[in-house]
């Protein structure tokens, strides 16, 4: 409601109502009275603080962790039962050891010990020992299941090759022949022996048959006593002969000996090396059979169940079992960035690498550094950064991520520090040139 005040003629003071004398009367609040200096003050500071507050531009890419050395999974062969697991979850194993064996119809335990029999005896055949091998130890294995067959045949191999060799036929044949030769040669010396002396005999004949011979030519002698002389000379000519033709069938016998010594030895040579044939032939079913039915450390590491394991359990053909973690390993990520923001992105500069697989909430970050850019675009026009991870997979929070193959993650790329002052002019002027 107006209220219209009217003052007196030769009155100079103003009338006003008293609500509005109040008013009038009241003295502001400090803020109000200094609020525009304040304010005038804060934008200062915070205009200030804005040419020293700096904070990287962020280039984002995808990225995909890759291992120098990473875990080795060991998976099953075959379909069955976990027959036996000989290992505990975080047990540190070396490179062959034994983890556990899947169900067979061959006993494990005596499949190991042919592997052991096997390589002793290829050891002593091949140092061409057989007569270490022994038949009996040999012949105790009755339960290797799908091996059983060829472990037969190797049996029969076995003996066979024992009767060629040692005390066998075959030895003892070849004894006899290398004895027969060496009677050969004997005689053979001694016929060498008498045609020395007979060579010597005819020697002298011949000398006195020339004395002769001039005698009857001086008609000293009669021509039918030279003849005599002459008979006695042919004589030794005959004898010398059949002393050859006893050296010639010396050497007939011996070749003949020889090429029957060399007959055996190649029966016995074939013998040994079908032995040998088998032998191998066994180990190649051995361990293809613990190929097959043994789990194996691929490498030193420490044990990781995938799922909690025990004995009888049923497997599937090619189910994940364990992981073997090396004891040492490098780490590295691949990023693909675009060409938005490539230009700003230097080697050594921070990079934080979330795995997808792993919550950053949870688990934080990976922090890295650029080690390497591609010069060259690949098919999608996308560009490989090589990242060096100096703690490996360890997050900012501590915690330690396992790897797997083909783990994805989002990388953000920490490119160089701008000022907020520098921003907020780059923005101001954007809008100004518009």
């Amino acid at each position: 409601m107006d209220v219209n005040i009217v003052a007196p003629e030769g009155d100079n003071h103003e009338i006003v109502s008293d609500d509005i004398q109040e008013i009038i009367s009241h003295k502001p609040n400090w803020i109000i009275r200094r609020g525009n200096i304040i304010f005038l003050v804060v934008t200062i500071f915070l205009f200030a603080l804005t040419w020293f507050i700096k904070y990287p531009d962020i280039v984002n890419a995808s990225a995909k962790l890759v291992a120098l050395n990473p875990p080795k999974l060991v998976a099953a062969k075959v379909e069955g039962k976990l027959l036996k697991l000989l290992v505990a979850n975080n047990q540190q194993v070396v490179k062959g050891q034994v983890l556990g064996f899947m169900e067979s119809t061959a006993n494990y335990k005596q499949v190991i010990s042919l592997r052991q029999k096997l390589t002793e005896v290829i050891t002593f055949v091949q140092d061409n020992h057989y007569d270490l091998i022994d038949v009996d130890s040999v012949s105790v294995f009755s339960d290797l299941g799908e091996l059983q067959s060829d472990y037969e045949g190797l049996q029969n191999e076995l003996l066979q090759t024992r009767q060629t060799l040692a005390n066998g036929y075959y030895q003892k044949k070849k004894r006899s022949l290398e004895k027969d030769l060496n009677y050969i040669s004997v005689l053979k010396s001694n016929t060498g022996e008498q045609k020395r002396l007979l060579q010597q005999d005819k020697e002298l004949q011949a000398k006195e048959f020339k004395a002769y011979e001039l005698l009857a030519k001086d008609k000293i002698i009669a021509p039918l006593e030279l003849n005599q002389y002459k008979s006695k000379l042919i004589a030794k000519e005959q004898n010398l002969q059949q002393a050859d033709a006893q050296l010639t069938n010396g050497d007939i016998s011996m070749h003949n000996k020889e090429k029957e010594i060399l007959d055996l030895q190649k029966t016995i040579t074939d013998q040994q090396q079908k032995f040998y044939a088998a032998l191998l032939s066994m180990k190649s079913q051995v361990e293809k059979w613990l190929y097959q039915y043994q789990l194996t450390a691929p490498e030193d590491g420490k044990v990781l169940f995938i799922s909690s394991l025990k004995e009888n359990e049923l497997i599937s053909n090619g189910q994940s079992l364990f992981f073997i973690e090396p004891n040492q390993s490098s780490f590295y990520a691949e990023l693909m960035a675009g060409q938005r923001g490539l230009g700003k992105v230097k080697e050594g500069q921070q990079v934080l690498v979330r795995v997808n697989g792993f919550p950053s909430t949870e688990f934080g970050y990976i922090n890295g550094n650029i080690t390497f850019i591609s010069g060259i675009p690949n098919s999608r026009d996308s560009f490989l950064i090589k990242v060096n991870l100096p703690k490996g997979l360890q997050t900012n929070y501590g915690k330690r991520i396992f790897f797997r193959n083909n783990l994805s993650a989002q990388a953000e790329i920490m490119t160089d520090n701008r000022k907020l002052f520098d921003r907020l002019m780059g923005q101001l002027k954007q809008v100004l040139e518009r």
